[in-house]
């Protein structure tokens, strides 16, 4: 991080990690277990299966959106020890990478709502089309008009 400090975080034994997406309105949560002996939950071979998305995952993933300020496409990521205690490791906006069976279903939902929030929002403004001139026909008529009624 700077040549001024060094952080130190506990070690976690992990039993595997948890991704947590929110796509809109549509919440996602996949947990990653490693296949290898290693305490890396992401490296070798792993288990990847979509899981209950808990009402506390909810609340975790709105409050990363709101946190920056509304965002509708942004996931989390989270250790989960031996024991089943969460430990949330990342936060990521619309550069999350996506795991599991339903990743071509949640790319085009993604497109879609950047599809639609694009054209909502980046329209150019709506420019009025230009008056007609009164035909010229009219014109003279009103002033003919106009110049009788004084005349009286």
């Amino acid at each position: 991080v700077s040549s001024q400090y060094c952080t130190v975080e506990e070690f976690v034994d992990a039993y595997c990690d948890l991704h947590i997406y929110k796509i809109g309105t549509k919440y996602k949560a996949l947990m990653r277990k490693s296949l290898s002996e290693g305490w890396k939950t992401n490296v070798g071979e792993s288990e990847i299966q979509e899981v209950p998305v808990q009402d506390k995952y909810k609340v975790w993933i709105d409050e990363v959106a709101n946190l920056f300020g509304g965002l509708l496409l942004c996931s989390l990521e989270a250790v989960v020890d031996i024991a089943g205690k969460e430990y949330i490791i990342e936060v990521n906006d619309c550069a999350m990478g996506l795991l599991g069976d339903g990743q071509d279903e949640d790319r085009k939902h993604m497109a879609d709502i950047v599809i639609n929030e694009m054209e909502t929002h980046c329209k150019p403004p709506a420019v009025p089309p230009p008056k007609p001139p009164p035909p010229a026909s009219d014109a003279g008529v009103a002033q003919t008009h106009l110049l009788a009624m004084q005349r009286v």
